[in-house]
């Protein structure tokens, strides 16, 4: 049996992040669940990524070393709408404040779930309606977070 090495370093590698996370979050004050303090979160995070770090390495112990070919790893991918996608963002980005959150997210949702889904474009754009609307609701009204409003006011 032999143990993939790559695995390994890398379990290594996060296992130490993790140690790191940890031990400056404790300096900084974790407090406790019901008074959390500035360290509260990345000390959580930190024990998160150490937990994975041993799977990974418990993995790699018990499985036998695969051969993964780099090449295969990229192929079959669609570029072709990753590219669509990675320019839609930032077209989402540089619209955002000019039309506001609810045109240009609608948007943006209605494109991906078309460049994705395979359903209709009817249930797409229903779809894409009930996310925005929701994600509306969520953030403005009920966590009060301030929405670009664009040029309809809203």
């Amino acid at each position: 049996m032999m143990v993939n090495l790559r695995d390994q370093l890398s379990a290594l590698f996060w296992l130490g992040t993790s140690v790191f996370v940890c031990l400056e979050s404790y300096q900084s004050d974790i407090g406790s669940f019901q008074f959390p303090g500035p360290g509260f979160l990345p000390f959580w995070c930190g024990i998160a990524l150490g937990a994975f770090a041993l799977i990974l390495s418990g993995k790699t112990w018990l499985e036998k070393r695969e051969g993964i070919k780099i090449p295969d790893l990229w192929k079959g991918k669609e570029w072709d709408k990753v590219i669509l996608v990675l320019t839609c963002l930032v077209v989402y980005a540089i619209l955002l404040p000019r039309l506001g959150y609810l045109i240009t997210t609608l948007g943006l949702m209605t494109l991906l779930f078309c460049v994705k889904g395979k359903q209709r474009f009817l249930i797409q754009g229903v779809s894409a309606l009930i996310t925005v609307f929701a994600s509306y609701i969520v953030f403005y009204v009920w966590l009060k977070v301030p929405l670009p409003t664009g040029i309809l006011g809203f």
